[in-house]
């Protein structure tokens, strides 16, 4: 069952990409500052390196993590007396609550922000930037999975199923697409859009550090986190530090050297 739905995730994933970056080239927002082709090269070759050191956690932690609350009776979840529907609703958003405070921890725990860091280092942002994260991020986030699955007790379905959404979330909010005012002023309502997800990627600590929301912006709401930049400020993205955008090794090396932190 996991093999099938983690093969169905990757489908969802390449084919939501592959749509998305038709879509900017004929929707784009911002000015391309470098081209799209040497972008979709260097940041597909990080998904294919963290691919590839992903299997072990995601085999050794992950899935026997699943599988264990598939064969046992445990969790949060399993103490409400609720049809599957209504615990897959509950489930699905202690899961997008529980993420929005995993981002917010990658920017406000220094030792998380060396390594989230390399993802604001993308001085551009488009569809490709969903690529853009250092194994060790997701080693780490692959420990924060396990313990948000043993604690709510996630179905197997559940977890692929809002992994599918993150993914395509993530993918959207941060594409280079413009969307219409009236419908972009609606949707942040509700959803991250890509407007919403640029203020988090600004130079500008202020909205750098808030707008912390996977899919729901509900959380950002909340907690207070929600703020809005201006056209000048998200023209400006990335950190302070210009010159490690683009080069593996130095990507890779970044988070054990001195880290931009304003």
């Amino acid at each position: 069952m996991i093999e099938v739905l983690s093969n169905l995730k990757l489908i969802f994933f390449i084919l939501f990409f592959l749509i998305l970056y038709i879509l900017e080239f004929y929707f784009s927002n911002r000015e391309w500052e470098s081209r799209r082709l040497s972008r979709l090269l260097f940041h597909s070759l990080i998904a294919i390196i963290n691919t590839i050191l992903m299997r072990i956690p995601s085999l050794f932690l992950i899935i026997p993590a699943l599988l264990l609350i598939n064969e046992n009776d445990f969790g949060l979840i399993s103490l409400l007396n609720l049809n599957f529907l209504i615990k897959a609703i509950i489930c699905f958003l202690l899961l997008d609550f529980a993420y929005y405070w995993w981002h917010r921890f990658n920017h406000t725990n220094g030792f998380l922000w060396r390594f989230h860091s390399v993802h604001h280092l993308d001085t551009h942002m488009d569809v490709t930037t969903a690529l853009r994260f250092h194994f060790g991020e997701l080693l780490l986030s692959s420990f924060y999975k396990v313990f948000l699955i043993l604690v709510i007790g996630t179905p197997i379905s559940i977890f692929i199923f809002y992994e599918i959404i993150l993914s395509a979330s993530t993918q959207f909010h941060h594409s280079n697409i413009k969307l219409p005012s009236r419908l972009n002023s609606v949707l942040m309502k509700i959803i991250v859009t890509p407007e919403y997800h640029t203020n988090h990627h600004t130079v500008t600590k202020k909205t750098r550090e808030a707008n912390y929301s996977s899919i729901f912006t509900i959380w950002d709401r909340i907690f207070f986190t929600l703020k809005d930049s201006n056209p000048i400020d998200r023209a400006y993205l990335g950190l302070n530090d210009r010159n490690q955008e683009f080069g593996i090794i130095a990507n890779l090396k970044y988070p054990f050297k001195s880290v931009d932190t304003d």
